[in-house]
């Protein structure tokens, strides 16, 4: 058998599909979904080994993403958090409450609750098109106009200041006060928005150059991450810190969030966000602005009540892809 790490998927004779947790000299912490169970097997090692298999399994995106599990030290096991939704419950129960999420509002109709959000970060988008579409952002960075640029940044920036977690909007008109700074950042930010896929130095460069604007600490992330989310909702995420942690977690994902913004954190959102993407398609999630919204609202929910874990069913249904039916109120 090929060396076993953590995060190494495998197969078990009877349990299945699995994802290696934790190794230690004499034990091998696996998660396998089929047994119902947020908590990690405890396999005696290295006297399991002539039950698993290395190396055959196709790639699995969601077991591959489960990262947040933690450490209990009473039992010596490893588990997800007591909150932990699957994506199949999780989309069910967004679309039990809100089965009209992704639909556009008709002018006559009532909009969808929770769907403000959806709307702010879409006026937010088109007011960017109107500020900086086309070549409008080209033209403005080779006149040097960074004060017209900062009236048009902080009017897209309004459309979205009710969200929670935003950047507060006397913080950031006082960081965008037209000056040497402030133009790097735009600089940085149009450069950056301008290729088709997020790069690594070309996000480190806006990094620096939001530092530089000398944002409080809890600024950082929302500011780096808002612009580029509503000039490209198709290709970039946004993270609220507050928000988006919370509903990666009850999914199982730990992005690994520290108040610095980091382009590792960034992409564990990104490749989350692309699966969650696929997984809320077939229900009419248009971008990554319909998975924001999802992700606030998992995070948001009340989580089960102590003792009850997830419905052995639903997490059944992961590996066949079947979705999970909600819950009902009692």
């Amino acid at each position: 058998m090929e060396e076993l790490a953590a995060g190494s998927l495998v197969k078990h004779r009877t349990l299945g599909a699995g994802k290696v947790v934790a190794v230690e000299p004499t034990a091998l912490h696996v998660f396998f979904p089929a047994t119902g169970t947020r908590f990690a097997a405890k396999l005696r090692w290295p006297a399991a080994s002539p039950f698993l298999a290395l190396g055959t399994l196709a790639p699995d995106p969601w077991l591959e993403g489960l990262t947040s599990f933690a450490l209990d030290a009473t039992s010596g096991r490893y588990a997800l958090a007591a909150n932990f939704l699957s994506q199949d419950e999780a989309v069910a129960a967004f679309l039990a409450e809100n089965p009209d999420a992704f639909r556009e509002a008709a002018p006559s109709r009532k909009p969808a609750p929770g769907s403000d959000r959806s709307a702010r970060w879409r006026a937010a988008a088109a007011e960017w098109t109107a500020a900086f579409g086309g070549d409008q952002a080209e033209r403005l960075l080779e006149d040097g106009r960074v004060a017209e640029m900062s009236r048009r940044a902080l009017r897209v920036a309004a459309r979205a200041a009710a969200v929670p977690g935003m950047v507060d909007a006397e913080e950031l008109e006082e960081a965008l006060a037209p000056g040497d700074e402030v133009g790097r950042f735009f600089e940085a930010l149009f450069a950056y928005v301008a290729v088709p896929s997020p790069a690594r130095a070309r996000f480190e460069k806006l990094l620096a150059s939001t530092h530089a604007l000398g944002l409080p600490p809890e600024a950082a992330w929302p500011v780096v991450t808002f612009f580029p989310f509503v000039a490209a909702p198709a290709r970039h995420v946004v993270l609220l810190p507050r928000s988006t942690c919370a509903g990666a977690s009850r999914l199982g994902c730990d992005l690994q969030c520290k108040p610095a913004p980091s382009w590792a954190t960034y992409t564990r959102l990104r490749d989350l966000s692309a699966r969650l993407l696929a997984k809320l398609a077939p229900s009419g999630a248009r971008d990554l602005v319909d998975v924001e919204c999802f992700l606030h609202a998992t995070g948001a929910r009340r989580p089960v009540k102590p003792g009850r874990s997830p419905d052995p069913g639903a997490v059944r249904s992961r590996s066949k892809g079947a979705p999970a039916a909600p819950r009902r109120k009692r």
